[in-house]
Protein backbone atom coordinates (compact mmCIF):
# COMPACT_ATOMS: atom_id res chain seq x y z
CA UNK A 1 0.00 0.00 0.00
CA UNK A 2 1.43 3.54 -0.65
CA UNK A 3 2.90 5.37 2.43
CA UNK A 4 3.63 9.30 2.57
CA UNK A 5 6.52 10.34 4.62
CA UNK A 6 6.15 13.30 6.76
CA UNK A 7 9.15 15.80 6.94
CA UNK A 8 10.42 19.00 8.37
CA UNK A 9 9.49 21.15 5.54
CA UNK A 10 12.09 24.29 4.71
CA UNK A 11 11.12 26.97 7.72
CA UNK A 12 12.34 29.97 6.03
CA UNK A 13 16.11 31.28 4.58
CA UNK A 14 18.68 30.49 7.85
CA UNK A 15 15.68 28.46 9.73
CA UNK A 16 17.52 24.80 9.36
CA UNK A 17 15.67 23.30 13.13
CA UNK A 18 12.70 23.32 14.80
CA UNK A 19 10.74 21.94 17.83
CA UNK A 20 7.90 19.96 17.54
CA UNK A 21 5.06 21.35 20.05
CA UNK A 22 2.38 19.33 19.84
CA UNK A 23 1.36 16.49 17.88
CA UNK A 24 -2.62 17.27 17.13
CA UNK A 25 -3.28 13.70 15.55
CA UNK A 26 -2.38 10.44 17.11
CA UNK A 27 -1.24 7.55 16.03
CA UNK A 28 -4.01 5.45 13.75
CA UNK A 29 -5.93 8.59 13.56
CA UNK A 30 -7.46 9.21 10.18
CA UNK A 31 -5.85 12.50 8.73
CA UNK A 32 -7.15 15.01 5.79
CA UNK A 33 -4.86 16.10 3.29
CA UNK A 34 -4.00 19.67 4.24
CA UNK A 35 -5.66 19.38 7.70
CA UNK A 36 -2.83 20.38 10.61
CA UNK A 37 -0.96 17.35 11.61
CA UNK A 38 1.23 18.95 14.30
CA UNK A 39 2.84 22.32 15.65
CA UNK A 40 6.40 23.41 15.20
CA UNK A 41 8.20 26.03 17.28
CA UNK A 42 11.16 27.80 15.74
CA UNK A 43 13.44 30.59 16.63
CA UNK A 44 10.71 32.84 14.03
CA UNK A 45 7.54 31.63 14.64
CA UNK A 46 4.96 28.95 15.76
CA UNK A 47 3.38 27.37 13.19
CA UNK A 48 1.16 24.18 12.32
CA UNK A 49 2.52 21.95 9.77
CA UNK A 50 -0.50 20.12 7.61
CA UNK A 51 -0.99 16.46 6.55
CA UNK A 52 0.75 16.17 3.18
CA UNK A 53 -1.81 13.24 2.37
CA UNK A 54 -4.97 11.48 3.45
CA UNK A 55 -5.41 8.27 5.36
CA UNK A 56 -3.78 7.02 8.65
CA UNK A 57 -1.21 8.35 10.56
CA UNK A 58 0.89 5.22 10.78
CA UNK A 59 3.91 6.11 13.10
CA UNK A 60 5.44 9.05 14.48
CA UNK A 61 8.89 9.54 14.67
CA UNK A 62 9.36 12.05 16.48
CA UNK A 63 8.19 13.08 20.14
CA UNK A 64 6.89 16.48 21.74
CA UNK A 65 9.87 18.56 23.02
CA UNK A 66 12.34 16.77 20.02
CA UNK A 67 14.50 18.97 17.87
CA UNK A 68 14.22 18.33 14.53
CA UNK A 69 16.03 19.56 11.56
CA UNK A 70 14.76 19.84 7.97
CA UNK A 71 13.91 17.00 5.88
CA UNK A 72 13.90 14.79 9.30
CA UNK A 73 11.16 12.55 9.22
CA UNK A 74 8.70 13.23 11.61
CA UNK A 75 6.15 10.47 10.64
CA UNK A 76 4.24 8.00 8.38
CA UNK A 77 0.86 8.33 6.86
CA UNK A 78 -0.72 5.43 4.72
CA UNK A 79 -3.95 3.92 3.45
CA UNK A 80 -4.74 1.63 6.20
CA UNK A 81 -3.61 -0.03 9.48
CA UNK A 82 -2.34 -2.91 7.21
CA UNK A 83 0.96 -0.43 6.42
CA UNK A 84 1.93 -0.24 10.12
CA UNK A 85 3.86 -3.46 10.36
CA UNK A 86 5.96 -1.68 6.95
CA UNK A 87 6.44 1.19 8.90
CA UNK A 88 8.15 -0.09 12.23
CA UNK A 89 11.12 -0.27 10.60
CA UNK A 90 13.43 2.14 11.54
CA UNK A 91 14.00 5.39 9.70
CA UNK A 92 17.15 6.44 8.01
CA UNK A 93 18.78 9.09 10.29
CA UNK A 94 18.27 12.50 9.22
CA UNK A 95 21.83 13.83 8.37
CA UNK A 96 23.89 16.86 9.20
CA UNK A 97 25.00 19.48 7.78
CA UNK A 98 28.29 17.84 6.90
CA UNK A 99 26.74 14.54 5.98
CA UNK A 100 26.95 12.59 9.06
CA UNK A 101 24.49 11.06 10.97
CA UNK A 102 23.52 12.10 14.46
CA UNK A 103 23.34 8.42 15.53
CA UNK A 104 27.11 8.42 15.72
CA UNK A 105 26.82 10.97 18.26
CA UNK A 106 24.22 8.88 19.96
CA UNK A 107 26.11 5.92 19.85
CA UNK A 108 29.38 7.40 21.59
CA UNK A 109 26.68 8.43 23.99
CA UNK A 110 25.26 4.64 24.41
CA UNK A 111 28.69 3.61 24.87
CA UNK A 112 29.85 6.61 27.44
CA UNK A 113 26.72 5.45 29.63
CA UNK A 114 27.77 2.05 29.72
CA UNK A 115 31.11 3.26 31.64
CA UNK A 116 31.27 1.79 35.51
CA UNK A 117 30.27 4.47 37.69
CA UNK A 118 31.18 4.25 41.46
CA UNK A 119 27.81 5.34 43.70
CA UNK A 120 29.52 8.49 44.80
CA UNK A 121 30.12 9.91 41.04
CA UNK A 122 26.46 8.77 39.88
CA UNK A 123 25.15 9.90 43.30
CA UNK A 124 26.21 13.46 42.20
CA UNK A 125 24.41 13.42 39.14
CA UNK A 126 21.22 12.79 40.62
CA UNK A 127 18.66 15.52 41.81
CA UNK A 128 18.78 15.56 45.66
CA UNK A 129 20.26 17.54 49.05
CA UNK A 130 23.78 17.43 50.20
CA UNK A 131 21.56 15.87 53.32
CA UNK A 132 20.59 13.04 51.13
CA UNK A 133 23.84 12.20 49.30
CA UNK A 134 25.54 12.09 52.92
CA UNK A 135 22.95 9.33 54.23
CA UNK A 136 23.35 7.35 51.24
CA UNK A 137 27.48 7.80 51.23
CA UNK A 138 26.79 6.01 54.59
CA UNK A 139 24.32 3.50 53.53
CA UNK A 140 26.20 2.53 50.20
CA UNK A 141 22.89 3.25 48.37
CA UNK A 142 23.20 4.34 44.76
CA UNK A 143 21.41 7.28 44.53
CA UNK A 144 20.04 6.10 40.71
CA UNK A 145 18.91 2.94 42.29
CA UNK A 146 16.09 5.21 44.41
CA UNK A 147 12.78 7.26 43.16
CA UNK A 148 12.05 9.98 44.01
CA UNK A 149 8.96 11.61 45.60
CA UNK A 150 10.61 15.74 45.24
CA UNK A 151 9.34 17.66 42.95
CA UNK A 152 10.58 17.33 39.15
CA UNK A 153 11.73 13.62 40.50
CA UNK A 154 14.21 14.98 43.67
CA UNK A 155 14.70 12.46 46.05
CA UNK A 156 14.13 13.35 49.65
CA UNK A 157 15.21 12.00 53.00
CA UNK A 158 12.52 10.28 53.47
CA UNK A 159 12.72 8.30 49.86
CA UNK A 160 16.50 7.62 50.70
CA UNK A 161 15.43 6.33 54.55
CA UNK A 162 12.46 4.35 52.84
CA UNK A 163 14.51 3.06 49.96
CA UNK A 164 14.18 -0.81 49.10
CA UNK A 165 17.31 -1.55 47.54
CA UNK A 166 15.86 -4.44 45.99
CA UNK A 167 13.46 -2.46 43.98
CA UNK A 168 15.59 -0.42 41.01
CA UNK A 169 13.65 1.52 38.50
CA UNK A 170 15.66 4.74 37.87
CA UNK A 171 18.39 3.17 35.31
CA UNK A 172 15.13 1.37 33.01
CA UNK A 173 14.37 5.13 33.15
CA UNK A 174 18.00 6.47 32.26
CA UNK A 175 18.15 4.07 29.42
CA UNK A 176 15.54 4.37 28.07
CA UNK A 177 16.45 8.67 28.17
CA UNK A 178 19.68 7.36 26.09
CA UNK A 179 17.75 6.12 23.16
CA UNK A 180 16.73 9.68 22.18
CA UNK A 181 18.89 12.29 22.15
CA UNK A 182 17.86 15.56 24.27
CA UNK A 183 16.54 18.66 22.30
CA UNK A 184 19.06 21.53 21.25
CA UNK A 185 18.69 24.56 23.00
CA UNK A 186 20.15 27.92 22.79
CA UNK A 187 23.13 28.18 25.73
CA UNK A 188 21.94 30.02 28.85
CA UNK A 189 21.33 33.90 28.63
CA UNK A 190 21.41 34.61 32.56
CA UNK A 191 23.01 33.86 35.10
CA UNK A 192 22.40 31.09 37.24
CA UNK A 193 21.45 31.80 40.82
CA UNK A 194 22.47 29.96 44.00
CA UNK A 195 19.85 27.66 45.70
CA UNK A 196 19.36 25.52 48.82
CA UNK A 197 17.67 22.67 49.67
CA UNK A 198 15.27 21.73 52.72
CA UNK A 199 15.66 18.11 54.21
CA UNK A 200 12.55 17.35 52.73
CA UNK A 201 14.19 18.39 49.22
CA UNK A 202 12.18 21.34 48.44
CA UNK A 203 14.42 24.20 46.50
CA UNK A 204 15.15 27.48 48.30
CA UNK A 205 16.13 30.69 47.04
CA UNK A 206 17.29 32.99 49.66
CA UNK A 207 15.30 30.56 51.93
CA UNK A 208 12.01 31.27 50.18
CA UNK A 209 10.65 27.75 48.68
CA UNK A 210 10.66 28.22 44.75
CA UNK A 211 8.93 25.74 42.08
CA UNK A 212 11.31 25.42 39.40
CA UNK A 213 9.80 25.55 35.30
CA UNK A 214 12.23 25.75 32.52
CA UNK A 215 11.21 28.29 29.86
CA UNK A 216 9.91 27.53 26.59
CA UNK A 217 11.72 27.35 23.58
CA UNK A 218 10.26 30.43 21.88
CA UNK A 219 10.95 32.30 25.89
CA UNK A 220 14.72 31.07 25.73
CA UNK A 221 15.34 32.21 22.12
CA UNK A 222 13.45 35.99 23.06
CA UNK A 223 15.82 36.27 25.85
CA UNK A 224 19.24 35.32 23.91
CA UNK A 225 17.58 37.86 20.97
CA UNK A 226 17.26 41.14 23.73
CA UNK A 227 20.41 40.29 24.87
CA UNK A 228 22.37 39.77 21.81
CA UNK A 229 20.81 43.09 20.28
CA UNK A 230 21.43 45.36 24.01
CA UNK A 231 24.83 43.84 23.83
CA UNK A 232 25.24 45.03 19.68
CA UNK A 233 23.80 48.06 19.46
CA UNK A 234 24.05 51.41 21.68
CA UNK A 235 20.52 52.16 22.24
CA UNK A 236 19.32 55.35 22.64
CA UNK A 237 15.69 56.60 22.86
CA UNK A 238 13.60 59.87 22.00
CA UNK A 239 10.17 60.59 23.33
CA UNK A 240 7.78 63.08 22.09
CA UNK A 241 4.13 64.00 22.97
CA UNK A 242 1.47 64.18 20.39
CA UNK A 243 -2.08 65.38 19.85
CA UNK A 244 -4.01 62.46 18.56
CA UNK A 245 -7.44 64.51 17.69
CA UNK A 246 -7.06 64.11 13.89
CA UNK A 247 -7.19 60.43 14.20
CA UNK A 248 -9.72 60.10 17.01
CA UNK A 249 -11.87 62.62 15.13
CA UNK A 250 -10.98 60.50 12.15
CA UNK A 251 -11.57 56.81 13.69
CA UNK A 252 -15.06 57.92 15.20
CA UNK A 253 -16.17 59.41 11.92
CA UNK A 254 -15.56 55.95 9.59
CA UNK A 255 -15.10 53.39 11.81
CA UNK A 256 -18.39 52.08 11.03
CA UNK A 257 -18.30 52.30 7.09
CA UNK A 258 -14.86 51.03 7.71
CA UNK A 259 -16.86 47.74 9.18
CA UNK A 260 -19.45 47.11 6.32
CA UNK A 261 -16.81 47.21 4.15
CA UNK A 262 -13.50 45.47 5.55
CA UNK A 263 -15.48 43.21 8.14
CA UNK A 264 -13.26 43.88 11.18
CA UNK A 265 -12.53 47.31 12.96
CA UNK A 266 -10.91 49.98 12.19
CA UNK A 267 -8.54 50.96 15.27
CA UNK A 268 -5.71 53.47 15.57
CA UNK A 269 -2.81 50.96 15.18
CA UNK A 270 -3.09 51.19 10.49
CA UNK A 271 -3.02 55.56 11.22
CA UNK A 272 0.15 54.64 13.60
CA UNK A 273 1.47 52.81 11.34
CA UNK A 274 0.52 54.66 8.24
CA UNK A 275 2.45 57.98 9.60
CA UNK A 276 5.80 55.99 9.83
CA UNK A 277 5.62 54.88 7.06
CA UNK A 278 5.43 58.23 5.39
CA UNK A 279 8.21 59.40 7.87
CA UNK A 280 10.41 56.45 6.91
CA UNK A 281 10.32 57.94 3.48
CA UNK A 282 11.17 61.05 4.48
CA UNK A 283 14.05 59.98 6.85
CA UNK A 284 15.33 56.40 5.64
CA UNK A 285 17.91 56.41 7.67
CA UNK A 286 15.89 54.41 10.81
CA UNK A 287 15.30 51.87 7.76
CA UNK A 288 18.24 50.33 7.32
CA UNK A 289 21.40 48.30 8.90
CA UNK A 290 24.61 48.55 9.68
CA UNK A 291 27.25 45.75 8.15
CA UNK A 292 30.43 46.23 9.09
CA UNK A 293 31.09 49.70 8.57
CA UNK A 294 28.85 49.92 5.75
CA UNK A 295 25.01 50.99 6.07
CA UNK A 296 22.76 48.97 4.01
CA UNK A 297 19.56 51.49 2.99
CA UNK A 298 16.87 49.08 2.48
CA UNK A 299 14.88 49.82 -0.86
CA UNK A 300 11.64 48.26 0.30
CA UNK A 301 9.99 49.48 4.03
CA UNK A 302 8.53 45.75 6.10
CA UNK A 303 7.17 46.47 9.26
CA UNK A 304 7.38 44.18 12.10
CA UNK A 305 4.41 45.00 14.00
CA UNK A 306 4.83 43.21 17.17
CA UNK A 307 1.84 40.90 18.66
CA UNK A 308 1.70 39.82 21.90
CA UNK A 309 0.90 35.76 22.79
CA UNK A 310 0.10 33.36 25.26
CA UNK A 311 3.42 32.19 25.75
CA UNK A 312 5.52 35.10 23.84
CA UNK A 313 5.88 37.68 21.06
CA UNK A 314 6.07 37.45 17.69
CA UNK A 315 6.89 40.01 15.24
CA UNK A 316 4.92 39.47 11.82
CA UNK A 317 5.91 41.62 9.08
CA UNK A 318 4.01 44.35 6.49
CA UNK A 319 5.81 43.75 3.45
CA UNK A 320 6.04 46.65 1.13
CA UNK A 321 4.50 48.79 3.11
CA UNK A 322 5.38 52.00 1.11
CA UNK A 323 3.08 50.88 -1.47
CA UNK A 324 0.43 50.82 0.66
CA UNK A 325 -2.63 53.09 1.75
CA UNK A 326 -3.73 53.23 4.89
CA UNK A 327 -6.93 50.58 4.33
CA UNK A 328 -4.41 48.55 2.77
CA UNK A 329 -2.07 48.41 5.85
CA UNK A 330 -5.28 47.78 7.95
CA UNK A 331 -5.94 44.92 5.93
CA UNK A 332 -2.96 43.18 5.98
CA UNK A 333 -2.04 43.60 9.66
CA UNK A 334 -5.61 41.92 10.90
CA UNK A 335 -4.96 39.30 8.47
CA UNK A 336 -1.22 38.74 9.96
CA UNK A 337 -2.71 39.48 13.94
CA UNK A 338 -5.57 37.25 12.87
CA UNK A 339 -2.97 33.99 11.66
CA UNK A 340 -0.41 34.98 14.57
CA UNK A 341 -2.78 33.70 17.21
CA UNK A 342 -4.33 31.39 15.54
CA UNK A 343 -0.63 29.96 14.62
CA UNK A 344 -0.94 30.11 11.01
CA UNK A 345 1.55 32.05 10.13
CA UNK A 346 4.12 31.04 7.62
CA UNK A 347 8.00 31.40 8.97
CA UNK A 348 8.45 34.05 5.75
CA UNK A 349 5.28 36.53 7.60
CA UNK A 350 7.97 36.64 9.88
CA UNK A 351 10.92 37.45 8.09
CA UNK A 352 12.00 40.12 6.17
CA UNK A 353 11.33 42.98 8.63
CA UNK A 354 13.52 46.71 8.24
CA UNK A 355 11.30 48.10 10.52
CA UNK A 356 9.34 47.71 13.84
CA UNK A 357 6.36 49.11 15.88
CA UNK A 358 5.32 47.81 19.31
CA UNK A 359 2.43 48.97 20.82
CA UNK A 360 2.16 48.29 24.58
CA UNK A 361 -0.21 51.75 24.76
CA UNK A 362 -2.90 48.61 23.75
CA UNK A 363 -2.40 47.23 27.32
CA UNK A 364 -2.29 51.21 29.17
CA UNK A 365 1.07 51.67 29.05
CA UNK A 366 1.92 55.76 28.98
CA UNK A 367 5.72 55.05 27.27
CA UNK A 368 7.89 52.56 26.46
CA UNK A 369 11.93 51.94 25.88
CA UNK A 370 11.38 48.71 23.57
CA UNK A 371 14.77 46.99 22.22
CA UNK A 372 15.45 47.13 18.94
CA UNK A 373 14.89 43.63 16.57
CA UNK A 374 18.22 43.03 14.94
CA UNK A 375 19.45 43.91 12.60
CA UNK A 376 17.48 46.93 12.17
CA UNK A 377 18.20 50.18 13.98
CA UNK A 378 15.26 50.96 15.31
CA UNK A 379 11.94 50.69 16.62
CA UNK A 380 9.11 52.83 17.30
CA UNK A 381 7.22 52.48 20.72
CA UNK A 382 3.34 53.25 21.11
CA UNK A 383 1.80 54.33 24.22
CA UNK A 384 -1.58 54.76 24.96
CA UNK A 385 -4.17 57.85 24.39
CA UNK A 386 -5.15 59.20 27.47
CA UNK A 387 -7.64 62.66 27.25
CA UNK A 388 -5.68 65.00 29.36
CA UNK A 389 -5.58 68.74 29.85
CA UNK A 390 -2.72 71.16 27.67
CA UNK A 391 -2.16 74.50 26.40
CA UNK A 392 -4.10 74.53 23.06
CA UNK A 393 -4.18 77.37 20.98
CA UNK A 394 -3.21 79.54 23.90
CA UNK A 395 -5.78 77.87 25.73
CA UNK A 396 -6.24 75.26 28.35
CA UNK A 397 -8.20 72.24 26.39
CA UNK A 398 -8.92 68.39 26.67
CA UNK A 399 -7.22 66.56 24.08
CA UNK A 400 -6.49 62.97 23.80
CA UNK A 401 -2.70 62.80 23.63
CA UNK A 402 -0.30 59.84 23.42
CA UNK A 403 3.29 59.26 23.96
CA UNK A 404 6.08 57.55 21.18
CA UNK A 405 9.46 57.13 21.40
CA UNK A 406 12.27 55.79 18.87
CA UNK A 407 14.54 53.95 20.59
CA UNK A 408 17.46 53.92 17.82
CA UNK A 409 20.92 52.20 17.08
CA UNK A 410 23.73 54.96 18.38
CA UNK A 411 25.88 53.42 15.68
CA UNK A 412 24.23 54.79 12.78
CA UNK A 413 21.51 57.69 14.19
CA UNK A 414 22.75 60.84 15.91
CA UNK A 415 19.49 61.93 18.30
CA UNK A 416 19.05 65.14 15.43
CA UNK A 417 18.28 62.39 13.12
CA UNK A 418 16.24 59.99 15.19
CA UNK A 419 14.53 63.22 16.65
CA UNK A 420 13.93 64.60 13.07
CA UNK A 421 12.12 61.17 12.35
CA UNK A 422 9.90 61.25 15.53
CA UNK A 423 8.87 65.18 14.53
CA UNK A 424 7.83 63.95 11.17
CA UNK A 425 5.62 61.52 12.65
CA UNK A 426 4.41 63.38 15.09
CA UNK A 427 3.00 66.01 12.14
CA UNK A 428 1.66 63.19 10.22
CA UNK A 429 -0.57 62.34 12.49
CA UNK A 430 -1.37 65.54 14.44
CA UNK A 431 -2.32 66.80 10.67
CA UNK A 432 -3.88 63.55 9.44
CA UNK A 433 -6.99 64.68 6.77
CA UNK A 434 -7.13 61.41 4.62
CA UNK A 435 -10.36 59.46 4.43
CA UNK A 436 -8.85 55.80 5.63
CA UNK A 437 -10.70 54.30 3.01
Amino acid sequence: MAKTEVLLPLMGEGVNEATISSWLVKEGDKVTKDSPLLEVSTDKVDTEIPAPASGILLKVSAAEGDTVTVDQLLAIIGDSTSDLDASAAPAPSPKTAKGIPPATSTQASVAKSTKPQTPSSANAQVKSSPLVRKIAAEKGIDLATVSGTGLHGRITKKDILNHNPTVTTRPTEQLAKVDSPAPQIPAETNDRLTTTFDEDGNELLEGVAVEREPMSRMRQLIAKHMVDSVRISPHVTTVFEIDMHEIVKSRESFKDEFFKAEGFKLTYTPYLLYAAVEAIKKFPIVNTSLDGNDILFKKDINLGCAVALENGLIVPVIKKAGDLSLSGIARRLNDLVVRARNKKLKPDDVQGGTFSVTNPGGYGSLTSNPIINQPQVAILGIGTIVKRPVVYQDMIAIRPQMLASLTFDHRVIDGEGGSKFLACFKENLESFSAKPM
